[in-house]
């Protein structure tokens, strides 16, 4: 999705089409899952089926995945075709004032989200995303269950919704972990705190789609992870809290101090 909505942004900074080439099944597969969630962005661009033509050179553009560079730089490449190197382009300065356009590109709930809580006048649902499996193993900055209990608590002060109902509803990929988190949480010096809380089993699209509609405001435990960079963006209030990479072991970040949290937000909360 980052790639889709930098290259746009870059064409039309550059006055040019964005193409999609389906070269093989897996940019298929790709593309078949962007019209799942976000359709309107898919139309944006011009597919064609096949690789990018001959004699195309590819111009050099970037080699990090997440360090914005200025595409005005291109503006005086008139090859036909620019094919840039560089791969994810994760960063949102890319699409800077696009934000209002890409959330009228997401596609709009036709179901129920489950048991999943909604979001109105009476309720105010937090949003925590979590991810730990793959991340635990490559060294990436996992959630942490100590770190989300004092976030949690936070944004409960900061935003201090009256006489609304405060429930969260936590995405992500260990089941397991998030329960333990939930019961955890139900408890509060011994006694039962009055707050509700909801795991989310929906597909990866369904959730971003939730979050545009009902996360008043989004915790982002792991922030590495694009995806939970997604479901704040489209979040409906676009009120954002995650950790700050610079004060985990990411081993990534300490190696290259790559920037990879470009996010518009509210707060941010570091270890507390």
């Amino acid at each position: 999705m980052f790639e889709l909505a930098s290259l746009l942004g870059m064409a039309r900074t550059l006055n040019r089409t964005p193409l999609f080439f389906i070269e093989d099944e897996s940019y298929a597969k790709m593309l078949a899952e962007m019209r799942i969630v976000i359709p309107g962005l898919v139309k944006q661009y011009h597919i064609v089926n096949g690789s990018v033509p001959p004699p195309t050179k590819t111009t050099f553009f970037t080699d990090r995945c997440c360090v914005y560079v200025n595409p005005k730089i291109l503006l005086n490449n008139d090859d036909l075709y620019l094919h840039l190197s560089g791969s994810f382009y994760q960063s949102w300065k890319y699409f800077p004032e696009m934000r209002g356009e890409l959330l009228g590109y997401v596609k709009k709930s036709n179901k129920t989200s489950g048991l999943l809580p909604k979001s109105d006048i009476k309720t105010f649902v937090t949003c925590v995303h979590v991810r730990r499996g793959d991340f635990l193993l490559v060294g990436f900055a996992a959630s942490d269950a100590r770190f989300i209990k004092s976030a949690l608590k936070f944004i409960e002060e900061k935003e201090d919704p009256k006489k609304q109902n405060k429930v969260i509803v936590f995405f992500g990929d260990s089941i397991k972990f998030m329960k333990e988190l939930s019961n955890d949480l139900l408890l509060v010096n011994g006694k039962q705190k009055k707050i509700s809380h909801y795991i989310s089993t929906n597909s990866p699209t369904d959730d971003l789609i939730y979050a545009k509609e009902n996360c008043d405001a989004v915790l982002i435990s792991a922030p590495h992870s694009t995806f939970g960079w997604w479901i704040g963006y489209f979040s409906k209030y676009n009120k954002v809290y995650f950790m700050d990479i610079r004060a985990t072991n990411d081993h990534v970040y300490a190696r290259e101090k790559a920037n990879f949290i470009h996010m518009i937000i509210i707060c941010h909360i570091g270890n507390r």
